[in-house]
């Protein structure tokens, strides 16, 4: 009876152990859902090469997500703290660089300028160090804020700093800035999309040129190793050996001199 007690208990126990391996293998083979930072927006820049380039790599790499779109200085932050999170586009900077894992280059880097409105003639910089009480435009926490602050003297000029492209371009306009900084690119897409005459505005002055920082997708650091594998294989079955180099801007914006 104690034999057939002993037997019965070790049966008992063998049950339990597959019931538990089968549960290990099953979370194991279980991937979490990536969440997907952007500032793009999903409906009126759907067809934005950053944006689809980004996408491509995430649904290549078959894995569960949600993609927000909210405004730079959000999603940037909530990136950085959001585990199994990933944000693009960014550009990778000294700065950035320990921040997260990335995946580079995802699309061609743009060059920065200086815009100022074509009938501000009074207006003439041959270079950032003679900004002096100048009022540009520039988002929040962006690359350009960023740079702008650390390559010029910040008593001598003011930083606009807002959430959206869209408004410094707008402040702009209506001569509330004497500068916005964006790419050319971006400046394009605004007037475009809002039927402006591009001969309202003029480029200043280059603030720096393309090659100087990578366009990227950055991973926060606490992702799942095996979701961070999986990511890297989906960017180099789309995009392996891509350099991305820039395309001409048709219908671009006029130098002022």
């Amino acid at each position: 009876m104690l034999k057939r007690a002993i037997i019965s208990g070790c049966g008992l126990i063998l049950i339990l152990l597959n019931v538990t391996d089968v549960k290990a293998s099953i979370k194991s083979t279980t991937i979490e859902q990536l969440t997907v930072y952007t500032e793009v927006d999903l409906v009126a820049q759907k067809d934005h090469p950053m944006l689809v380039n980004g996408l491509k790599i995430v649904e290549r790499s078959g894995l569960s997500h949600q993609v927000l779109s909210m405004p730079w200085n959000r999603a940037f932050k909530l990136a950085k703290s959001t585990n199994n999170s990933i944000i693009f586009p960014i550009y990778k900077t000294r700065q950035r660089a320990d921040k997260f894992h990335w995946i580079c280059p995802i699309a061609p880097s743009r060059s920065m300028y200086l815009f100022r409105l074509a009938s501000r003639k009074d207006l003439h910089i041959p270079a950032l160090k003679d900004i002096n009480n100048k009022l540009v435009g520039v988002v929040k926490d962006s690359i350009l804020h960023h740079y702008l602050a650390e390559q010029t003297d910040p008593i001598h000029f003011s930083l606009d700093a807002t959430v959206y492209d869209s408004t410094n371009v707008n402040k702009l306009l209506k001569g509330r800035l004497d500068y916005v900084a964006q790419s050319e690119e971006q400046i394009v897409e605004f007037f475009e999309m809002n039927n402006l005459d591009p001969a309202l505005i003029v480029k200043e002055m280059m603030i720096y040129e393309h090659s100087l920082f990578p366009m990227c997708a950055a991973i926060n650091l606490n992702t799942s190793p095996q979701l961070i594998k999986t990511l890297n294989q989906a960017y180099q079955s789309v995009f392996a050996g891509n350099q991305f180099k820039p395309t001409p801007i048709k219908n671009g914006i006029t130098v002022c001199h």
